[in-house]
Protein backbone atom coordinates (compact mmCIF):
# COMPACT_ATOMS: atom_id res chain seq x y z
CA UNK A 1 0.00 0.00 0.00
CA UNK A 2 2.86 2.38 0.66
CA UNK A 3 3.78 2.49 -3.04
CA UNK A 4 0.33 3.81 -3.92
CA UNK A 5 1.03 6.98 -1.95
CA UNK A 6 3.78 7.80 -4.46
CA UNK A 7 1.57 7.40 -7.53
CA UNK A 8 0.70 11.12 -7.99
CA UNK A 9 4.41 11.89 -8.13
CA UNK A 10 4.98 9.28 -10.85
CA UNK A 11 2.13 10.35 -13.13
CA UNK A 12 1.21 13.97 -12.37
CA UNK A 13 -0.19 14.62 -15.85
CA UNK A 14 -2.59 11.69 -15.55
CA UNK A 15 -3.99 12.95 -12.26
CA UNK A 16 -4.49 16.46 -13.66
CA UNK A 17 -6.31 15.10 -16.72
CA UNK A 18 -8.48 12.89 -14.51
CA UNK A 19 -9.42 15.74 -12.18
CA UNK A 20 -10.05 18.08 -15.11
CA UNK A 21 -12.40 15.51 -16.68
CA UNK A 22 -14.24 14.94 -13.39
CA UNK A 23 -14.67 18.71 -12.99
CA UNK A 24 -15.93 19.00 -16.57
CA UNK A 25 -18.47 16.25 -15.91
CA UNK A 26 -19.57 18.07 -12.75
CA UNK A 27 -19.99 21.36 -14.60
CA UNK A 28 -22.11 19.61 -17.26
CA UNK A 29 -24.06 17.84 -14.49
CA UNK A 30 -22.95 14.48 -15.85
CA UNK A 31 -22.80 11.61 -13.38
CA UNK A 32 -23.30 13.90 -10.38
CA UNK A 33 -25.17 12.05 -7.67
CA UNK A 34 -25.40 14.44 -4.74
CA UNK A 35 -26.38 18.06 -4.15
CA UNK A 36 -24.74 20.03 -1.35
CA UNK A 37 -26.66 23.06 -0.13
CA UNK A 38 -24.65 25.81 1.57
CA UNK A 39 -26.30 29.10 2.54
CA UNK A 40 -29.06 28.41 0.01
CA UNK A 41 -26.62 27.74 -2.86
CA UNK A 42 -26.73 24.32 -4.50
CA UNK A 43 -23.57 22.51 -5.59
CA UNK A 44 -23.80 19.30 -7.61
CA UNK A 45 -21.00 16.82 -6.90
CA UNK A 46 -19.74 13.27 -7.31
CA UNK A 47 -20.09 11.20 -4.12
CA UNK A 48 -16.98 9.21 -5.04
CA UNK A 49 -14.85 12.38 -5.28
CA UNK A 50 -16.20 13.70 -1.98
CA UNK A 51 -15.54 10.36 -0.30
CA UNK A 52 -12.02 10.21 -1.69
CA UNK A 53 -11.30 13.72 -0.35
CA UNK A 54 -13.10 13.37 2.96
CA UNK A 55 -9.86 13.65 4.96
CA UNK A 56 -9.39 17.15 3.51
CA UNK A 57 -13.03 18.15 4.11
CA UNK A 58 -12.97 16.96 7.71
CA UNK A 59 -9.94 19.12 8.45
CA UNK A 60 -11.99 22.24 7.60
CA UNK A 61 -14.39 21.47 10.44
CA UNK A 62 -11.65 20.85 12.99
CA UNK A 63 -10.46 24.47 13.08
Amino acid sequence: MEAQGNMPHLYPAHYKVMMDKLNEQRQLDQFTDITLIVDGHQFRAHKAVLAACRHISLLQFMV
